[in-house]
């Protein structure tokens, strides 16, 4: 089986020299954004993301949970993906959990844990839930958790069950990284190739609407309809994932030509708009309208524009 070789970090990593990491094989890393509902070392991820980025490692985030209930999970969620927001993530938004020292009882934990996954989808990201072995077969309901990307941790020469990716040590050594690291393999690529996106095919051309009603979101309309949040994002333009309005009429299916799939591109290291404008033959006024953006000389390392 094809394995892809990835880390994590944290603050405890300190300075890293990402070109580095990246000519050691290091393919992808998951870096801690937030924790709870409150992190005083976000700015550590806000750094070292764009930089990743840029050395040509695909990038995701996590999220180390506190919560015990909905309510609380709910919370943490929005706090996770406020922060995560402003970087042009290209791999799953995780949430990290591994504790439950308010000692809740396995199905809310897991309601709270679902929660969470939902609000990560509803966002627009690939949602992936990390846990160690024994705490996922243990303290959560396994059962009801099969649909989310799951990376599982367990130091030990076989992991013993199935998993999408498996962190078997907290202490490798990659170069540009001083301390000790957790090392990860991916037995399945998580990367939206060259960042395109582009809503499921279909035989039919005719279009079916949705009119959305109290509670729903993207991901459960999605699942209804057996589509994905990206593809209704895409075929109805929605700007923020995480807020559709009741009454708004949704087009839950039909096909999108090539020339109107949408198209978006990682900022790197020395782009400028109009190199930018170049590559990919839209106009500078287009990039503009379609990113939002209030000054066109002011793009960042990271940044994901749409381009087409």
């Amino acid at each position: 089986m094809t394995t892809i070789k990835g880390i994590d970090v944290s603050h405890w990593q300190g300075v890293i020299n990402w070109n580095k990491v990246a000519k050691d094989g290091v393919k992808f890393v998951f870096i801690k954004a937030t924790e709870g509902t409150s992190y005083s070392k976000l700015s550590y991820f806000k750094e070292n993301a764009p930089k990743a980025l840029a050395a040509g490692l695909k990038v995701g985030a996590y999220h180390y949970a506190k919560f015990a209930t909905v309510a609380e999970a709910k919370a943490e969620a929005a706090y996770f993906i406020d922060s995560i927001s402003s970087i042009g993530l290209n791999y799953p938004a995780v949430l990290d959990l591994e504790e439950n020292k308010k000692k809740a009882k396995k199905k809310t934990l897991t309601d709270a844990a679902i929660a969470f996954l939902e609000a990560i989808e509803d966002a627009g990201h690939t949602a992936m839930l990390y846990t160690g072995k024994s705490f996922l077969e243990n303290a959560l309901d396994e059962s009801r958790l099969k649909k989310y990307a799951l990376w599982i941790a367990r130091y030990n020469n076989t992991l013993g069950r199935s998993t999408d990716i498996w962190q078997h040590s907290d202490s490798g050594k990659i170069n540009g990284i001083s301390t000790k690291v957790d090392l990860n393999v991916a037995y399945k690529d998580f990367t939206d190739t060259e960042n395109t996106v582009s809503p499921p095919n279909t035989s039919s051309t005719s279009t079916t609407t949705y009119t959305v009603k109290k509670d729903d979101t993207l991901s459960l309309i999605a699942k209804k309809y057996k589509t994905t949040v990206k593809a209704l994002v895409i075929l109805n333009g929605i700007k923020d994932p995480g807020k559709i309005n009741i009454g708004l009429k949704l087009k839950v299916t039909g096909s999108v030509s090539t020339n109107s799939t949408k198209k978006y591109h990682t900022v790197k290291s020395g782009d400028t708009v109009s190199a930018i404008v170049k590559k990919y033959g839209s106009s500078t006024a287009q990039i503009k309208n379609w990113n939002s953006l209030k000054n066109i000389d002011k793009i960042y390392v990271g940044q994901n524009l749409r381009v087409k």
